[in-house]
């Protein structure tokens, strides 16, 4: 089922993407041991994720991976990783709230030919090798995680993450979640927020526009969708 939600601005937006991932991470945990969390990067999700502070989540249940990310030192300021770290993460892990060991960030490894994308594969792989819920922003030009229009990295049939080195966004070094991957998740939520994603949610509600153009399309394969935006 996929659900459109409209808010007046982004506090009401973020508040309301917050509850969306609380509601359905404690929902599988009826279910399930644990949950696996996919999250990103930039602007638009650091409000959510500073109210994934104080949210009713059993975070002791709970892993945290990435679904995209910079070839970058994880301390580095371009890291997406950093800024989950430093708006929610390690607050978490400070409270006890948040288990060490649940953690999961994409750690580069530059001796590998893969930089070590095969190590976060045998990783998600012994909690279930899908992610349960992932949280995903849309860009200006609608890409999606480190998934970009018109470009190799929507396209590639690799059946988990993918490495490049030519983003059409700085920096140019990325590895991301598969296209594959993406489409296996449980429940996945798209955020179209502010005057700069207008051109981006047009596309997405484009019927004549496909995945290739606009990557967010690609949660319209995934049975429990929401797409949140405060656009009118």
């Amino acid at each position: 089922m996929r659900t459109i939600v409209s808010y007046q601005n982004k506090d009401e937006l973020d508040q309301g993407a917050a509850d969306i991932i609380s509601q359905s991470i404690n929902r599988m945990l009826e279910k399930q041991k644990t949950v696996v969390f996919g999250i990103v990067g930039g602007r638009s999700v650091s409000g959510i994720f500073r109210r994934l502070r104080t949210a009713d989540i059993s975070w002791e249940k709970t892993h945290i991976f990435m679904l995209d990310e910079r070839i970058v030192p994880l301390d580095s300021p371009q890291s997406n990783f950093r800024l989950a770290k430093e708006n929610f993460i390690d607050e978490l892990l400070m409270n006890k709230r948040l288990l060490p060991e649940n953690v999961h960030p994409f750690v580069m490894n530059i001796c590998k030919p893969d930089l070590a994308i095969s190590d976060y594969e045998d990783t998600l792989q012994r909690y279930g090798d899908i992610y349960d819920i992932i949280l995903l922003s849309s860009g200006e030009d609608g890409h999606v995680a480190g998934l970009y229009p018109k470009h190799h990295s929507v396209s590639d049939e690799s059946p988990s993450y993918i490495i490049f080195n030519d983003s059409p966004k700085p920096p140019k070094d990325r590895m991301s979640i598969s296209r594959r991957l993406l489409v296996k998740s449980k429940v996945a939520i798209l955020l179209f927020e502010g005057k700069t994603k207008r051109s981006a949610y047009a596309k997405f509600q484009d019927k004549h526009c496909d995945f290739n153009s606009c990557p967010g399309k690609l949660i319209l394969l995934i049975d429990d969708s929401y797409v949140l935006t405060n656009l009118r």
